[in-house]
């Protein structure tokens, strides 16, 4: 009695999906909303008549389910997290530091020395004798250290 009635209807399907997109949003990692999508279908096929026993019910879920994770997942990774998450693999600049203005803070000795990029101060390297004021330019970085040389 209790399978019929838990199983077999349409409205246990379309309640678990919902229920599983909506966990999406407190657990993100872009997995559950495709069982959701995919008790969604089985729900809205039992709707309208389409398939009626629970095997197939089942079946039918797990199925579309793997199915779309494997088909739209980086998909919708994309598109739930912005084109900024993939960019440092993209963007060998990935801090929007290169060609940006610094002022020198201290005098460059042995190629070392500490620059101020919006307000910031940063650990730098360059092959020029900076000294303490004068500007220069991001050339590159290595991590958290930039190296800085004249403009270009």
């Amino acid at each position: 009695m209790w399978q019929a009635l838990a199983f077999d209807g349409y409205a246990f399907w379309l309640l678990l999906g919902l229920l599983l997109l909506i966990s999406e949003f407190f657990v993100p990692g872009v997995i559950a909303v495709f069982f959701g999508i995919g008790a969604l279908l089985v729900g809205l096929l039992t709707l309208i008549g389409l398939v009626d026993s629970l095997a197939v019910q089942l079946s039918l879920f797990g199925i579309s389910s793997v199915v779309f994770l494997f088909l739209l997942r980086q998909r919708f990774r994309r598109w739930m997290h912005g084109a900024e998450a993939d960019k440092s693999t993209h963007d060998l600049d990935d801090a929007g530091l290169l060609g940006a203005r610094v002022t020198v803070l201290s005098d460059f000795v042995n190629g070392a020395g500490v620059v101020s990029l919006n307000g910031a101060r940063w650990d730098a390297e360059s092959e020029l004798p900076f000294k303490t004021g004068e500007v220069a330019w991001v050339v590159g970085h290595t991590g958290i250290v930039l190296q800085v040389g004249n403009k270009s």
